[in-house]
């Protein structure tokens, strides 16, 4: 029964190891949580005490580096009695911290016209940094949030200067979007901090215009967008060959009705020759005594008459 034993344990070593890693590289990853306590002073009224804690946690904001918690209304003289502290280093700060849940835990306290400041690292019961000035009670605000921390967490990162940013359009009234946001109709002008942006202009009817843009400190920025109108579809009107209609024939009809004998000028040609056939006939009889007497000759030139047309004799 001992190597099942030995075994789970080992596989929980290595599962808990292994987790080790990705836990420490979330915590590191994520702000540290911050709790600002209210002033320790016996001299400073409450409302001061209120003033100096809404300020601090204003300005430590402004780092943007840490997790700010709400600050509970502790009586540190009892706390400290609490946990067994003869005075607030870093084990009593640590304690403190711990029961509130906590990472960093700033302490600050004003006795004898003397302002102190401590910031404590609550896990390694460590005091990251410290602080202390002569000062009058009017003042304990401004030196808290000037100096004071400034000493503890370092200057306050510099604001970057806004740009002055104009854009516009070659058409009244386009929509500019700046990082897909929309902004405002040309002509727009905003202030952005200095950096990289895509700036589309849009309007309806128009082909949209989409441009990056950088901007640095200094002078305003201009830009002017040349906005083109949507192709227009040409329509296009084809005209279909006029067809017409089929010959319909009758039952009995010759087929041949296209042939070349059922045209005008073959039988055209036809009356031409009959006729002057007809007419060498004549002559040549009218000239032989022992013949007729010829009488009238008659011909059409149409072929549906062709029938008709013969000579006459006179008896």
């Amino acid at each position: 029964m001992r190597i099942p034993r030995i075994c789970f344990a080992l596989a929980a070593a290595v599962l808990v190891a292994g987790l080790l890693p990705t836990t420490a590289l979330a915590q590191g990853e994520a702000k540290p949580s911050l709790l600002v306590l209210y002033l320790d002073s016996d001299g400073a009224s409450d409302k001061q005490k209120e003033d100096v804690l809404a300020a601090t946690m204003k300005v430590v904001a402004k780092y943007g580096k840490y997790k700010l918690l709400d600050t509970p209304k502790l009586d540190l003289l009892d706390e400290m009695v609490n946990f067994e502290c003869i005075e607030m280093d870093a084990d009593c700060m640590s304690a403190i911290g711990k029961a509130q849940k906590t990472q960093l835990l700033l302490y600050s306290a004003f006795e004898g016209g003397t302002l102190s400041m401590k910031l404590t690292d609550v896990g390694k019961k460590k005091v990251l940094g410290e602080y202390s000035s002569s000062t009058s009670a009017p003042k304990i605000t401004s030196v808290v949030t000037g100096k004071g921390l400034v000493k503890l967490f370092g200057p306050l990162p510099k604001k970057a200067k806004l740009v002055l940013v104009k854009i516009d359009a070659n058409v009244e009234k386009a929509e500019v979007f700046i990082n897909q946001k929309r902004i405002g109709p040309t002509p727009l002008k905003v202030k952005l901090k200095p950096g990289s942006y895509t700036v589309s202009v849009r309007k309806k009817e128009f082909l949209m215009v989409e441009e990056k843009i950088k901007i640095a400190g200094g002078k305003a920025f201009e830009w002017k967008a040349t906005l083109k109108p949507i192709p227009k579809k040409k329509t296009v009107v084809v005209i279909p060959p006029v067809t017409p209609p089929p010959k319909t024939k009758k039952k009995g009809d010759d087929d041949d009705d296209d042939a070349f004998y059922a045209t005008w000028w073959f039988w055209t040609a036809v009356g031409v020759g009959t006729a002057a056939a007809v007419t060498g006939t004549v002559l040549a009889l009218s000239s032989d005594s022992d013949g007729y007497d010829v009488g009238t000759v008659r011909f059409s030139i149409s072929p549906s008459a062709a029938e008709n047309d013969a000579i006459f004799y006179e008896e």
